[in-house]
């Protein structure tokens, strides 16, 4: 039997700017304008992978580069999308809102790749040869991004307009209600009202550092004591004892920010503080005292400082084999040499405090790198189990075309009417096993296919590089593992694929007693 041609596939591509808009009519709409067209276009079937930018702007091109967007061109040049496929938009914007010949040139990248782009609010397709031939959709492509930018850089300076106005009124009206956690904004008054036992956290944070306590010990005893911390997380950690230490709004100033962007990426940029802004808790003579004390002037890398060049390549991935935490890294000793440790022993949060020199686990990955990323399917266990259920499926479909053919032979020969119920009965069958295998087909590649294995080589390009780049190394590992435990009693390096299943870099010898497990 020769099968029928495999049906072209659309691909669904949703985007709004903010979480509010998910609660409204947007996302409704956008789904509602894709069934229309899959509905009217029955020779199209809807692919097994969907790409949605929930909450994710494309005025700066934020969705294109890393967000779903970025990821179905990904999927297209290695293959897991196939050339011929449809993206359905509800309009060009959803693309991109950038400036026009950044936009254009995104729209011209999927046209190239094959893609045929479908604007679902007009009924607008935009392939290569029509680029190439009809200048007026050409043209028509580029008036629409070119108002699609224009709109947004209007928002957009409505925006800082507004929060201009609002900083001119700020001495006498609280610009939101966004406050540090030792206050709250009274809605009746319009003023702020000190939350009195949070206050007094803070200034026994102050008097302490006065006494001669370290940052460390302090967050120690705070989570000790059982002092409740004001945001989500359950117990104290330096890092929160050091911005309260560095906080000018505990003496009541405020400082308010702009944004600028540069290579796609926000830039907060502070202005004129405000004093007065907040009731102080802290008088200014004891903020400048621990000021003087050098307690402000050292802290990790991050929210504005998260564009600074990326020290640990492991970052966001280290965690602890006894309590399941993240290690940070740390410097020690007079020529500060770098260590990872976990971060509840440090805060003095029960874990056993053990730290590892970050260099012996560089240098171990760097040499079994080869080992680790050249075959990424080795460390896949969900991928083995979706193979076997592709497998299982693919013989069970062979049966059931097998006993279909048997059933047809059977009518011709003897025409019974009640054999056309069977039939009908089997051919169910069947459309449901083609559609689950192309779901498990689709659930491999994720898996274990050409997109996992082009971001592994990457990865392994990337540490060989020469000098390595290291932010985008730890980029492409957060891409492939959930996490990487550092086992102290096996001397293991425990990379856990997003896939499933776990691949181990020796860094040290075991300890005697794993080795006696």
């Amino acid at each position: 039997m020769t099968g029928a041609a495999p049906m072209p596939k659309a691909y669904s591509y949703l985007r709004f700017s903010t979480p509010e808009q998910m609660k409204g009519d947007s996302y409704r709409r956008q789904n509602a304008l894709t069934q229309e067209w899959l509905a009217k276009n029955k020779d199209v079937e809807l692919g097994e992978l969907t790409f949605h930018d929930l909450g994710v702007s494309a005025f700066r091109g934020k969705n294109a580069e890393t967000g779903k967007l970025g990821e179905f061109k990904a999927a297209v040049e290695c293959g897991m999308v196939e050339r011929g496929s449809f993206l359905l938009v509800e309009s060009l914007d959803r693309l991109s809102r950038q400036a026009a010949r950044k936009a254009q040139r995104l729209l011209e990248d999927l046209c190239e790749l094959g893609i045929t782009v479908v604007t679902l609010s007009d009924g607008r397709t935009y392939h290569q040869e029509l680029l190439e031939k009809d200048p007026f959709s050409l043209i028509m492509s580029l008036l629409i991004f070119i108002r699609a930018n224009e709109e947004s850089a209007r928002k957009s300076g409505l925006l800082q307009a507004a929060w201009t106005g609002k900083r001119e009124q700020a001495t006498s009206k609280p610009m939101t209600a966004k406050c540090p956690g030792w206050l709250r904004l009274n809605r009746d008054t319009g003023k702020w009202d000190v939350i009195p036992e949070r206050a007094a956290i803070v200034q026994r944070v102050y008097r302490e550092t006065l006494e001669g306590r370290g940052q460390r010990a302090i967050t120690a005893g705070l989570n000790r004591d059982g002092i409740p911390l004001f945001g989500k997380a359950g117990r104290w950690h330096r890092s929160y004892t050091y911005r309260l230490l560095n906080n000018p709004a505990v003496m009541g100033t405020f400082t308010p920010h702009t944004s600028d962007w540069k290579d796609g990426k926000r830039l907060r940029k502070p202005i004129q503080p405000l004093p007065g802004y907040f009731p102080a808790i802290v008088d200014p003579e004891t903020f400048q005292r621990v000021q003087a004390m050098g307690q402000g002037r050292s802290s990790p890398a991050r929210g504005s400082n998260a564009g600074r060049d990326v020290q640990n390549i492991f970052g966001g991935l280290l965690a602890c084999p006894r309590c399941g935490a993240r290690m940070n890294m740390i410097n020690k000793g007079v020529n500060s040499r770098r260590y990872v440790v976990c971060r509840r022993a440090r805060a003095g949060m029960g874990c056993t405090y053990e730290s590892v020199p970050y260099e012996t686990l560089k240098q171990a990955l760097l040499h079994d790198a080869e080992a680790l990323l050249c075959d990424p399917r080795a460390g896949g266990a969900e991928g083995d189990s979706v193979q076997a259920q592709l497998d299982l499926a693919a013989n069970t479909l062979e049966a059931v075309e097998d006993y279909l053919a048997h059933l047809w032979e059977t009518h011709r020969t003897n025409r019974l009417q009640s054999i056309l119920g069977e039939i009908k009965e089997t051919e169910a069958e069947r459309e449901v096993l083609r559609k689950r295998i192309r779901e498990l087909a689709a659930r491999r590649d994720v898996v274990l296919g050409p997109f996992v294995e082009r971001r592994a080589q990457e990865a392994l390009e990337a540490l060989r590089a020469e000098p390595m780049d290291r932010k985008r190394v730890n980029a492409l590992f957060r891409s492939l593992f959930t996490r990487v435990t550092v086992n102290h009693d096996r001397g293991t390096l425990e990379f856990v694929w997003k896939g499933g299943g776990c691949s181990s870099v020796l860094y040290a010898f075991p300890k005697d007693s794993a080795v006696a497990a």
